[in-house]
């Protein structure tokens, strides 16, 4: 099996050297023996490389074995699979520079002339030659070291083909397809005729239900931090089941509590359930996960995987509605209950925390499962994260119609087709984004993401740089989409004094309103000083992204500039009662002219020209929080 994933997974790894050399393409066949013979001898680089019939190949290059008949028929599957659409434009003689296009638009996003091509094969191959050793005494552990390499290569960043729109995919997510439809043709009796149709093959879907319910469940700050690290670390192990059953290979994604991975039918059934509990016993079985699978034949794979992943995603969403709701045994009355998960018996006291419930306040009451995570949390204050003027920031984004995406609605308005490989990637991205360089935003703004996954982040950062963060945020993640994907944002700026609840409550409302905006695409913000949030929506308004841009300037130009206070609070003022009355006080104040207690008349233009955009308010309020 190792040998025959192997040789699946370097198949292709002669087409950069192929294309660097202005070659046709049935000659990548030639340059995939010609690197991989040294470092894996004959045996392996004589199966990678006979793995097409076409006439414009030689007889000596056609599969002769069963091994590199399965290796055949896997990349044509995985060929069929992601390239479903016809070439609009592209040299049958491929010539460099060969690019890279962004999965969710024509933008080239790599650009590779003929030395990188080169310089990137023999790159990877001087890093192979010391698994060469390695795969001969233990072939997985050779196995496993080759597709780590794999995936840190440049492969990653050379397409698999070389014509628009089919240049999206990335050679190294075709190698691993193809390793992964390699490897259940093997688990599933391995060679059995030349048709695909003669093979069959199980999608397997996996999703944690309420993650939210759960990591808010506990109002405690280290409760936050720790329950968002249990559900990476669950997504983790369920894919570790995946990756040892298996291979990596067959794991198409895996993060935010969701996985997707390709399975042989023979085995589908029991790694379902092996994932569950796996994903169940890391969370402490606090988070339920749903797992579904189904069965389709090669050639529906090849040509309709589209149709399937929707499927897939219908039928999961039927396993859910027919959990049924978990019903808990009945604690007796004298026992006592922990006062986080409200399902165990308490047996830890944390008298850091006092609970003022009668007239006589006690220790917060924890089971052992809560215990643990209030202690694997421990050490995330809020006190470290207020501003000079004691605010703190809770900013909760999520994507806009992630579900959409990748059902695949953005694939057919740029009329490509939904793809293994395509969906792959474009979960993938999301994942990585959130996970990477929104979180990166988070910490250089000298904040703490308490939950980064999926397509969801929730993130505590010093009040001042609070909205400055999240347009950051927002800004990294449209342009990691390419705009093909927004992001909508609540924002709630508090007082470090007041209970975090007050915030996550008033953070989801924010947020909620900012989804409820046209077109979405959108961010509410509001400063909490007291009672909590106002339940007013005009006070809180969403703004487009461009729209907070402009008030955080504004806000700014109000701090630098030497308009006094009390003018610019009486501007506001008489902004909310009339906008024409305020606009007459501008222009009456540049009258005077600074000498007299006025306005300068570069100030007053200024004002003047954001009053009428409508963001004057939202700026005020932004400046008067911190001005001191």
């Amino acid at each position: 099996m190792n040998f025959l994933r192997l040789c699946a997974l370097l198949h292709d790894v002669g087409k950069p050297e192929c294309w660097a050399n202005r070659r046709s393409w049935s000659e990548h066949a030639y340059y995939t023996f010609k690197l991989l013979q040294p470092v894996f001898g004959d045996a392996i680089a004589s199966a990678a490389m006979r793995h097409h019939t076409g006439a414009a190949y030689p007889h000596n290059y056609h599969p002769k074995s069963e091994a590199e008949w399965i290796i055949c028929l896997a990349d044509n599957l995985s060929s069929g699979a992601d390239r479903r659409d016809e070439p609009a434009s592209g040299s049958p003689l491929p010539a460099p520079p060969i690019e890279l296009t962004h999965v969710l638009s024509n933008k080239v996003v790599e650009s590779l002339d003929a030395p990188h091509l080169s310089y990137s094969v023999r790159e990877l191959i001087d890093v192979m030659q010391q698994s060469k050793g390695l795969f001969n005494n233990n072939p997985r552990k050779g196995y496993l070291k080759v597709f780590e390499i794999m995936s840190k290569s440049s492969f990653v960043r050379i397409p698999a083909d070389t014509r628009r729109p089919i240049n999206d995919v990335s050679l190294f997510d075709h190698l691993k397809l193809t390793a992964a439809f390699a490897t259940c043709m093997w688990f599933d009796g391995g060679f059995k005729g030349e048709s695909l149709d003669d093979y069959e093959f199980a999608l397997l879907c996996g999703d944690a239900d309420k993650i939210s319910r759960f990591v808010n469940i506990s109002v405690r700050l280290p409760d936050l931090n720790a329950r968002s690290e249990v559900i990476k670390q669950a997504t983790e192990k369920a894919k570790a089941v995946v990756v040892e059953a298996l291979g990596p290979e067959c794991v198409l994604f895996a993060g935010g509590g969701g996985l997707l991975a390709l399975s042989p039918v023979c085995k589908a059934s029991e790694l379902s359930e092996l994932v569950r509990i796996a994903f169940e016993r890391e969370t402490q079985d606090f988070v339920k996960f749903t797992v579904n699978h189904l069965f389709r034949r090669g050639l529906e794979i090849q040509r309709e995987f589209g149709k399937i992943w929707e499927e897939a995603q219908r039928q999961m969403r039927l396993k859910k509605h027919e959990r049924v709701a978990e019903m808990f045994s009945s604690l007796d009355f004298e026992v006592a209950i922990c006062d986080v998960c409200h399902r165990r018996p308490a047996s830890k006291l944390d008298v850091g925390k006092l609970l003022v419930y009668d007239a006589t306040a006690r220790a917060e009451q924890l089971c052992e499962a809560c215990w643990r995570l209030r202690s694997a949390g421990e050490g995330a204050r809020i006190d470290d994260l207020k501003d000079a003027a004691n605010w703190v920031g809770l900013i909760k984004m999520d994507g806009d119609d992630v579900g959409r995406l990748l059902s695949g609605d953005r694939f057919k308005a740029l009329n490509k087709a939904s793809t293994p490989s395509r969906l792959s990637s474009i979960s993938r991205l999301i994942n990585e984004t959130c996970e990477g360089v929104m979180t990166r935003v988070v910490h250089e703004a000298g904040g703490k993401c308490l939950v980064a996954g999926g397509d969801d982040v929730l993130a505590l950062v010093p009040g001042e740089k609070a909205l400055g963060a999240a347009g950051k945020m927002a800004a990294a993640f449209k342009q990691a989409m390419d705009d093909g994907c927004t992001v909508s944002c609540g924002v709630a700026v508090f007082h470090y004094k007041l209970p975090i609840y007050v915030a996550l409550e008033a953070v989801e409302r924010l947020l909620k309103l900012a989804k409820e905006a046209e077109g979405k695409d959108s961010v509410a913000f509001a400063f909490i000083c007291g009672g909590g949030l106002i339940e007013d929506k005009k006070m809180h308004k969403p703004r487009k992204w461009r729209e907070l841009s402009e008030i955080l300037r504004l806000a700014s130009f109000m701090q630098e500039s030497g308009v006094a206070a009390s003018q610019l609070r009486k501007i506001a003022e008489t902004y909310t009662k009339s906008p024409l009355d305020a606009e007459v006080l501008v222009k009456r104040l540049m009258g005077r002219g600074e000498q007299h207690k006025g306005l300068s008349w570069g100030d007053g233009l200024e004002l003047l020209h954001n009053l009428k955009s409508g963001i004057l308010l939202d700026a005020f309020m932004v400046y008067n929080a911190f001005k001191v």
